[in-house]
């Protein structure tokens, strides 16, 4: 009975069994293989209408209920689909997205799920994801090339944001990187490597130090680093340190950086102007170091005159149309002049300095110019003293000695020099009210210092002909005030002044040794 039973019990078993295998290994299985193979070959075609058919069996794949690697192969394919759909309709990128962080948590990152979320993000402009994604996973994703580009198409992005954000740090930091890379480095702008430079710049013209000087030391380092020259980031430095630093110390930097010019390539744009930056500036720290001695050390020792003259003559030869170096030299060789032909020399070369094409344009240095070459000679002020007795040889208001004084200063005079190209009309006199004598003996001062300035400006405060003059002047002040206890004392006080002027300009020995 056992053994009827077991003979007909066994072979349902054995069926049921191989029911039960086949339809949880062929059956359940064909439910969500077929769908995924049919879209596998969909996905390789550009069409819309395709990718969707792609992506609608892959859904049903998903619902077929498959489990373990398959169920993580039909997500992967279900992500590609909808990223290649993104193409179209940018929305499905996110829903690839959605995809592939699933797929992710679900199995962790392989070199297909690590490539695939990078375009992705790649295509949603997550530049920061892209790039932290690539520094991350460099392992898995080195074995695709492409990976190396869409990267570095990321960082070219991010370090434009960050320029245009005037964040120069960032841009640097990417176009960096970009060039680590070894890819797209064509598309990185030649004057990347200025930038720092424009920001120490920027923050030295907006008064902002520390700012600038953190940039220019910076730049310095890059600069180091990648084996290129450090002279603009150096000046730079310089320049951040000219208002404190000590002169003669900033002048041997300045001398290093002379040298270091000497290894720039020649024809390149920016080597003229540095080497120009650079020796004005020596020519300037040469200047504020002599500012730096004690009071009253003296003039300039014929040393320190040769070592201006050598400056001087790098900068011009730096830059032949620049006036600086006639406008520093000149106005040296103005202030230490012992004497007239010394300082018309220096005169002559402040000229030669405006004349170029950058000349010198500064109002003060101009107006001095016009000032000294107004002053003229001692024929000048022979003329103008000519002038002056005339005017007072022909006031009604004289007395006849006074008048006969006058005419013989006249005679006197005239043998030595004429009015030129001076006015010599006879001023209309009036009898000046007491409140314009002020003005008058205002302008008689003026003109008589014009007369004298040049015989008597390079003498000593304490000269005779000096001392003259000044008690000469404070007469006359005193004089003025005195006007209406009568003419006489206001006239007198002319008298002496007039008289004095003459005997500085010429000497009564020059006068004998003439009608000799």
């Amino acid at each position: 009975m056992i053994t009827i039973l077991l003979a007909v019990v066994l072979p349902l078993l054995l069926l049921a069994v191989l029911t039960g295998a086949g339809y949880f290994l062929l059956v359940l299985p064909s439910r969500w293989r077929l769908p995924y193979e049919r879209s596998l070959a969909l996905l390789d075609s550009d069409d819309r209408d395709e990718l969707e058919r792609a992506d609608q069996l892959l859904g049903q794949a998903v619902n077929a209920g498959p489990r373990g690697r398959a169920l993580d192969r039909i997500r992967f394919a279900q992500a590609c689909a909808r990223a290649m759909l993104g193409r179209y309709e940018p929305a499905r990128y996110g829903a690839a997205a959605t995809v592939i962080d699933e797929l992710i948590a679900a199995e962790g990152r392989t070199e297909d799920t690590a490539y695939l979320e990078l375009w992705v993000q790649a295509q949603l402009r997550n530049h920061d994801r892209v790039t932290d994604l690539y520094t991350e996973h460099t392992a898995l994703l080195d074995t695709r090339p492409q990976s190396r580009r869409i990267a570095a198409v990321s960082h070219l992005q991010l370090a434009v944001e960050h320029w245009r954000r005037r964040e120069t740090d960032g841009a640097l930091h990417h176009f960096d990187r970009v060039r680590e890379l070894g890819e797209l480095t064509d598309r990185i702008p030649p004057e990347v490597n200025d930038l720092q430079l424009v920001k120490g710049v920027q923050s030295v013209f907006d008064g902002r130090t520390e700012d600038a000087r953190e940039a220019f030391t910076g730049a310095r380092e890059r600069a180091a680093s990648r084996g290129l020259p450090t002279v603009e980031a150096e000046l730079g430095v310089l320049v951040c340190d000219w208002a404190d630093g000590d002169p003669a110390e900033l002048g041997e930097r300045l001398e290093r950086l002379s040298r270091q010019m000497a290894g720039l390539p020649a024809d390149e744009p920016t080597t003229g102007l540095l080497r120009t930056g650079v020796e004005v500036l020596r020519l300037v720290a040469l200047v504020r170091e002599w500012l730096g001695r004690p009071p009253q050390s003296g003039a300039p020792w014929p040393a320190d005159v040769e070592e201006l003259e050598r400056r001087a003559a790098a900068v011009r030869e730096a830059d032949p149309d620049l006036g600086d170096a006639a406008l520093v030299e000149g106005l040296v060789r103005y202030y230490f002049a012992l004497s007239r032909p010394e300082r018309e020399r220096a005169l002559d070369m402040l000229d030669k300095g405006r004349n170029l094409a950058r000349g010198i344009t500064l109002p003060e240095v101009l107006d001095l110019m016009e000032r000294e070459r107004a002053l003229g000679d001692d024929g000048d002020a022979l003329s103008r003293y000519l002038v002056l007795v005339s005017e007072f040889l022909d006031d009604p208001d004289r007395s006849p000695e006074d008048r006969a004084h006058y005419r013989r200063l006249k005679d006197r005079f005239g043998q030595f020099g004429a009015a030129g190209d001076l006015d010599t009309t006879p001023m209309p006199r009036q009898r000046a009210p007491q409140d314009d004598l002020r003005r008058r003996n205002e302008a008689l001062r003026r003109r008589v210092e014009l007369i004298v300035y040049p015989r008597i400006r390079d003498l000593p405060e304490d000269a005779p002909a000096k001392v003259a003059l000044r008690a000469l002047m404070e007469e006359l002040e005193a004089a003025s005030r005195v006007y209406g206890d009568g003419a006489e004392v206001l006239h007198r006080a002319e008298h002496k002044l007039i008289t004095t002027t003459g005997e500085i300009l010429l000497p009564e020995e020059s006068d004998d040794q003439d009608r000799a």
